[in-house]
């Protein structure tokens, strides 16, 4: 700050004639900002009239070599701030730079922004500023028209928080009939113009791979797909990517769709989701799925040489970096797993690709996290220093189960500020984040948010083997005896210390709901899990009455989770995700029904992603314990 300061109700807001949309859609963004914050309304016109306080907004005809990426200058002279970019998105960053200096904020989508109230501004330094990564995006979970004006808004707050990447899928194959939808196809003509008026890039890949290879392709061409182990081809899987037909069909079908879509700046070569690679002898070769994409990479140069090409290092078959095929100078790689990442971005330096960015899991992903996202504000600055340390463009989330909006609103409200400049620490965003929400009790939110970080959750980064009671042993240690009575006695600290930080606060009520209710949901989590681990205790001294009264009050515990999650569409974006949550529970109630049968491991029963059997086991064991 320079000690100087403007009349809000005496500026002008100044663009260039050549001002496209973005820039127009940056001037119409201050002047909404100007109005909530002084009451008064700036026009916005292509030349400055004498008088009063000038903000222009130019991207620069000529670049400034200083100004990377999505960067931007702000410059103050006399009556004058000027925001200039290399890029129009960049002078959109310039203008939530500066409402973020005058005290904006947006921390919550399902929420109203923060606007200071004044009618005196105070004037920034000039300088520059660029982010540390250039890629700041999701890929969300669901996209459809059902969630259209929700996407709506979500776009708009990621825009807000100079996010600048949309990754979508044109029609994801579901996996189970009640999955995760993702049709960009249903809402591009509505949320095309959103993306457009923020210069976001819209990425098309995830796992699009039915629509460029559908499987109708299978009934006349089965050698066109993949081989099991046992040497029979199948639909489900993959394509044959040593099968040079369908590798030419494959090639064909991308370079169709992207010379019908110039909107598209990246396309994704993503293969199925994780499963079902052929296993004839030439796709068993290192590289065969890398020797695919690159034609594909190549036919792409010739019809769209701007349009950049992913691939996806994912599984074994793609992410095993193979030693003699580099990738093509069109190419991106979007690694899953940090472990390769220097050596996809030394083979896509050497070609002058266009770099590496990383695929994350666990920010804002209610499937990896088990339809229990956590508070991961440390984490993920960590993960942004990691990605600036190893020249990664920058990190792209899952955000699965959008109702969650609370826990994923926090996470990646840090991963935007983390992206932008990873010298920031958790602890300055969180202080400045509980600054604004709650002035009266700051301090003591601050300190709250940061016990609520590290609730001791499950380890829950994938299911145990199966079946479970092979696995008893950690559990039983977690969840009972002294372990266990230290986590009850920190759940009943948070709660305490919760209840008299609201009393003592100024701030409503309701402010502090959403907190309160993560508190809550996980005790009740935690809770299940210690009635299970008693229950398991129970089996195995052979004691069938307390397994039965301990998988009750895992039950009703259980319960009241899943409603919860199910209610949640006008909650407090604590409990959501609802399709994750049912697949996990319906996981937990198939393991509780093996152990209330009082099944050993030699008795068994194959535990199955989808098991009618168990669908009327939760309310049908508390019917039991009511009668």
């Amino acid at each position: 700050m320079n000690g100087k300061t403007f009349q809000a109700a005496e500026t002008q807001i100044i663009l260039k004639t050549s001002a496209g949309p973005v820039e127009r859609f940056a001037a119409e963004e201050l002047r909404r900002a100007l109005r909530e914050i002084s009451g008064s309304a700036p026009p916005v016109q292509t030349e400055g009239k004498p008088g009063g306080f000038s903000i222009e907004l130019e991207t620069l005809a000529k670049e400034n070599p200083e100004i990377r990426f999505d960067g931007f200058r702000i410059a103050v002279s006399g009556t004058t701030l000027r925001i200039a970019a290399n890029l129009p998105r960049g002078v959109l960053n310039g203008v939530y730079e500066l409402l973020d200096f005058w005290g904006c904020r947006w921390f919550f989508y399902r929420e109203s922004p923060l606007y200071p109230q004044a009618s005196e501004l105070p004037l920034p330094e000039s300088g520059i500023s660029n982010p540390d990564l250039e890629l700041r995006g999701v890929c969300i979970f669901p996209v459809n028209a059902e969630h259209c004006e929700e996407l709506r808004r979500i776009l708009d707050w990621l825009g807000r928080n100079r996010f600048n990447l949309l990754l979508t899928s044109i029609n994801r194959t579901k996996k189970r009939d009640n999955g995760w939808e993702v049709e960009w196809r249903q809402v591009e003509r509505e949320l095309l113009p959103e993306l457009i008026r923020r210069g976001t890039i819209l990425n098309i890949s995830e796992h699009s791979g039915r629509h460029f290879f559908p499987v109708t392709l299978f009934e006349e061409h089965p050698e066109w797909f993949a081989m099991n182990a046992e040497g029979r081809r199948f639909s489900t899987g993959q394509i044959c990517y040593s099968n040079e037909e369908a590798v030419k069909v494959l090639v064909r079908n991308f370079t169709e769709y992207a010379e019908k879509h110039p909107e598209v700046s990246i396309l994704g070569t993503w293969p199925e989701d994780g499963y079902g690679f052929c296993k004839c002898e030439n796709c068993s070769r290192p590289g065969t799925v890398l020797k695919a994409v690159n034609r594909i990479a190549d036919a792409l140069r010739e019809v769209r040489p701007d349009l950049t090409v992913e691939y996806l290092s994912y599984t074994s078959e793609t992410s095993d970096v193979p030693p003699d095929i580099l990738p093509r100078g069109n190419m991106s790689i979007l690694i899953a797993n940090m472990r390769v990442a220097s050596e996809w971005k030394a083979k896509i330096d050497k070609v002058g690709g266009r770099g590496v960015y990383r695929l994350h899991y666990h920010i804002t992903d209610n499937t990896a996290e088990r339809a229990n996202l956590a508070l991961k504000f440390h984490e993920t600055a960590a993960d942004c220093r990691e990605a600036k340390e190893h020249g990664l463009r920058g990190i792209i989330p899952f955000f699965i189960g959008i109702d969650t909006w609370w826990r994923s609103s926090l996470n990646l409200y840090f991963l935007g500020k983390l992206s932008w400049s990873v010298s920031l620490s958790a602890e300055e965003i969180l202080s400045d984040l509980c600054e604004k929400l709650y002035p009266s009790v700051a301090k003591e939110m601050t300190e709250l948010f940061l016990r609520l970080e590290k609730i001791p959750i499950v380890d829950q980064k994938r299911p145990p083997r199966w079946p479970l009671w092979q696995e008893w042993e950690s559990m039983k240690s977690c969840f009972s005896g002294p372990a266990w009575e230290k986590t009850k006695q920190e759940f009943d600290s948070l709660s305490g210390t919760l209840c008299r930080i609201r009393e003592s606060a100024r701030e409503p009520a309701e402010r502090f709901r959403s907190a309160a209710d993560f508190i809550a949901f996980q005790k009740k989590m935690f809770e299940a899990w210690h009635f299970r681990a008693m229950a398991v205790q129970a089996f195995e001294r052979n004691a069938p009455d307390e397994v039965r009264k301990n998988l009750q009050k895992t039950a009703e515990c259980e319960q009241r989770l899943a409603d919860l999650v199910k209610n949640s569409a006008n909650g407090s974006g604590v409990a959501g995700a609802w399709i994750d949550y049912e697949f996990f529970l319906n996981w937990r109630l198939q393991l509780d029904k093996q152990l209330l049968e009082m099944r050993t491991k030699e008795n068994a029963i194959p535990v199955t992603d989808e098991n009618p059997d168990v669908e009327l086991f939760l309310p049908g064991l508390l019917e039991e314990r009511e009668q």
